[in-house]
């Protein structure tokens, strides 16, 4: 498993920055195929078979998976994971997913510490974060991995996750960790927040 969670501050550069979020949060060039999300964080299916019943709602949309590819949106990411990992000397192969999604602010007494505890993929793999525009809501990095103390929804269930490190959104901060490593969102008590989310082939 690879270790070590990067930050990375002004992963782009000021005006590529800027581009990135005119075009998710100011429509720049055209309109976004947002999506209503029930939950950010878990499919129902996985949030039915752990019993969750705290739900975070939000928008995304699909860049890239396997089935789907929004050309378009496709163009103006897909340097952004490759730029951070050649900052920080991971190795990029290949792209698995690419999405980006939008949390609305909550009020502070209403909102959760964190949002559903995760992992975006079944397979080994890496994620890449990048913080579209400032606002509050973390980023939850734990210190329990998939591959290694938990194998199962009761492993799940029974396992308390400690806080390893938290990364607070800035226009144009990227994370890199491992794609095992269980981690959650927040919601922002005052500004939309705005992601990207790529998962990739080291």
């Amino acid at each position: 498993m690879f270790n070590d969670i990067l930050v990375i501050d002004d992963a782009l550069q000021p005006f590529q920055q800027d581009n990135i979020e005119n075009i998710f949060l100011k429509d720049a060039q055209g309109p976004i195929p947002w999506k209503l999300f029930r939950d950010v964080a878990l499919p129902m299916n996985e949030i039915d078979d752990l019993g969750i019943t705290e739900l975070t709602p939000g928008i995304g949309a699909t860049i890239f998976n396997e089935s789907y590819v929004d050309n378009r949106l496709l163009n103006f990411t897909q340097h952004i994971p490759r730029m951070v990992c050649a900052k920080t000397k991971v190795n990029f192969r290949k792209l698995l997913q690419a999405r980006s999604f939008i949390h609305f602010p909550l009020d502070r007494d209403i909102r959760k510490e964190y949002d559903n505890i995760h992992v975006d993929l079944p397979i080994p793999h890496m994620v890449c974060l990048y913080y579209v525009n400032d606002s509050d809501g973390d980023t939850f990095i734990f210190d329990k991995s998939r591959d290694v103390e938990i194998n199962s929804i009761d492993d799940f269930r029974n396992k308390e996750f400690n806080v390893l490190k938290r990364v607070s959104p800035k226009k144009g901060r990227a994370i890199i960790f491992d794609g095992f490593r269980y981690h959650s969102s927040s919601c922002s008590s005052k500004n939309l927040r705005c992601i990207l989310n790529f998962d990739f082939l080291p």
